[in-house]
């Protein structure tokens, strides 16, 4: 499903590709993976079981944090996982969708200014 041979310098954090309790064993590090295509990444997030609206993205400086949980009857589990965006990608051209518990990100790259001639009065 992951190809772990393929680690991303765009992302940091993408090296664990398998689930992780942090310290407190109370917070999952969900699986993620990335794929760079005609000059934008896609970054996908499985969130097995999570509904939409128990999904919070926030975006502050070069730092994509993802928070969600997850309920039944007998348990919560909560996913959290930050990543740290690469200078060249613009986070202001984020877009987010999720369906079937995988929230995807597409990142598309700054546009690199362009060369110009200034002319001299």
């Amino acid at each position: 499903m992951y190809n772990t041979q393929m680690i991303p310098t765009h992302f940091f954090g993408l090296d664990n590709f398998f689930d992780a309790l942090d310290g407190n064993g109370k917070a999952c590090m969900p699986r993620a993976a990335v794929v760079e295509k005609d000059g934008a990444y896609t970054l996908e997030i499985d969130l097995p079981g999570v509904r939409k609206e128990d999904v919070e993205v926030d975006v502050e400086g070069d730092t994509l944090a993802v928070k969600a949980s997850r309920k039944t009857a007998t348990s919560q589990v909560t996913y959290e996982r930050t990543f740290k965006l690469a200078e060249d990608l613009d986070p202001s051209s984020a877009e987010a969708s999720f369906e079937n518990g995988v929230l995807s990100f597409k990142l598309s790259k700054k546009q690199a200014a362009e060369k110009r001639k200034i002319m001299i009065k």
